[in-house]
């Protein structure tokens, strides 16, 4: 399950609006610095765009948290950029997955810009 969860994570980083589309649950929030603040299924969906995406991410102080069956949380610190000058990032994360029918589905994303050290 962890593997598969930490996949998933990096997918939905570096990932396409289809690959968005068949793993954000229907009710999905994410939550990012203003000026974005939070978004909806809809919202998310539509500000995904090619040209835009990360390129890279790397993921450091990685947690698991298996709280109740079938819900997973991911908490951990990213670093990422988007190939060019200046587009480098870093955050602490916090992701909540579901498990429906039979495939983990995003709830909730959380991301807090921070100067953060990538070791585990």
């Amino acid at each position: 399950m962890e593997e598969d969860l930490w996949a998933l994570e990096e997918r939905l980083w570096l990932g396409d609006a289809l690959f968005y589309e068949q793993h954000l649950a229907v009710d999905a929030r994410m939550v990012f610095p203003q000026p974005v603040g939070m978004m909806g299924r809809a919202q998310i969906l539509a500000s995904i765009e090619p040209d835009k995406r990360w390129r890279r991410v790397e993921f450091a102080n990685q947690h698991l948290l298996d709280p109740v069956e079938g819900t997973a949380v991911l908490v951990y610190a990213a670093a990422a950029d988007r190939g060019s000058t200046g587009s480098a990032y870093r955050a602490q994360c916090s992701s909540v997955y579901v498990r429906t029918g039979g495939r983990w589905q995003l709830v909730a994303h959380h991301q807090t810009p921070a100067d953060c050290k990538l070791s585990s």
